[in-house]
């Protein structure tokens, strides 16, 4: 019983590290894109795709509608675009909107402050789980 328990955690704890090496590719690929659409901070934005879409893999997020990011629209409900493009490019007008001047009231602060005060990430919690993923992107993605 203690050999079945320990097989399924193991399981469970090896499946993120088989979705980022087996998402290598696309995950550079869409790296690249948004380093391409000149998004500031690239290696934040791929961890909040990241964490939004399960490593692009998840069945049941907003991704179904080319969502990369989690943007929601009234009713709480995922914001849908035409292609990934499309979402790209939206978020780069979201970021213009908001980040310098931001930036210029709190030169100090890091993205993660950014994500928090303009209310995309909710709290600590966020900032917990999207911490691993943007090292993730530091260390296995080409820059």
């Amino acid at each position: 019983m203690k050999k079945l328990l320990f097989a399924i955690v193991l399981l469970f704890s090896l499946t993120p590290a088989f979705a980022q090496q087996k998402n290598k590719v696309r995950l550079q690929a869409m790296y690249d894109s948004i380093k391409a659409a000149g998004i500031l901070h690239p290696e934040f934005v791929m961890g909040q795709c990241i964490q939004e879409t399960g490593w692009l893999a998840c069945k049941k997020c907003c991704l179904r509608y080319h969502n990369l990011f989690g943007f929601y629209i009234k009713g709480n409900k995922c914001k849908k675009f035409t292609s990934e493009t499309a979402c790209i490019a939206y978020y780069k007008a979201w970021q213009d909107k908001r980040y310098l001047k931001w930036q210029k009231k709190h030169p100090k602060q890091d993205y993660y402050h950014f994500l928090k005060s303009v209310g995309y990430a909710t709290g600590d919690k966020y900032t917990r789980e999207l911490k691993p993923k943007v090292e993730w992107v530091k260390k296995n993605l080409r820059l």
